[in-house]
């Protein structure tokens, strides 16, 4: 189990990366030795999970991203989504992305740009912080309160009770103004999963000296509601027309 998990930690830094990752670079993130690190690689090179590169650099094949195109299947998110967050970043000027919950952070599934020059871009698989993100603040508000309760007593920064009983109350998280980072504007609603429970957040989010979180409050408000629709009452392999 343990060389299991650390293998799939592996897939998981290397999802991170935008470019190709080499051996060293792996063994000092992952704290392991290299020797360890190219086991795993050449494992995974051997499962058809990723390949080896003429100047010895390892990317992940595209069978990754057919397994999470899957993932999103299993969950309702059909193609049809990707038309409306297109839709939807046309309408706010704003990158829009979906976005899950991922162990300490969250992690972009889907996203989509404006068709005008973008202020920010969301790369999918990039992961967004639980405290101070829009996507981690929602979730985590409308979370088992177990989730929460696990991730502080691993030391995980998270957001106050009084905080996530707020966003529960009124629907929908900003990034909070004692963001360390503060150039980012972003709002995010929970949109429900085939369970009932929040699973996903849409979210929208751009620069703070040009976005108004508040102003694409309504169209976001509108796309969750109908999403929500979507995953728990038609099939995602149908072609119903979105209003069913």
């Amino acid at each position: 189990m343990s060389s299991a998990l650390k293998l799939l930690r592996l897939l998981d830094v290397v999802g991170e990366s935008e470019d190709p990752v080499r051996v060293a670079d792996l063994a000092r993130t992952l704290g392991a030795t290299r020797s360890e690190v190219h086991r795993h690689l050449v494992t995974l090179v051997a499962a058809g999970w990723m390949e080896r590169l003429p100047d010895g650099a390892y990317q992940l094949t595209v069978k990754a991203a057919h397994l999470g195109h899957a993932a999103l299947q299993h969950a309702g998110f059909g193609d049809r989504v990707s038309a409306m967050l297109v839709d939807l970043a046309a309408e706010t000027g704003q990158s829009v992305c979906l976005a899950v919950l991922d162990d300490d952070a969250t992690r972009v599934v889907k996203r989509a740009e404006p068709g005008t020059a973008a202020h920010v871009t969301l790369a999918l698989g990039r992961r967004l912080d639980l405290r101070f993100g829009a996507t981690g603040r929602v979730l985590l508000a409308f979370a088992d309160p177990a989730v929460v309760a696990g991730l502080r007593a691993r030391d995980v920064d998270v957001p106050t009770d009084a905080e996530l009983a707020e966003i529960r109350e009124r629907g929908y998280a900003l990034i909070p103004e004692t963001d360390p980072d503060g150039g980012l504007a972003a709002i995010a609603f929970p949109v429900s999963g085939r369970t009932g429970e929040p699973s996903v957040a849409l979210c929208a989010v751009g620069s703070r000296t040009g976005f108004d979180p508040l102003t694409a409050r309504e169209p976001l408000a509108a796309a969750a509601a109908r999403l929500s629709r979507l995953t728990t009452s038609v099939d995602p392999g149908a072609d119903a027309p979105w209003g069913s």
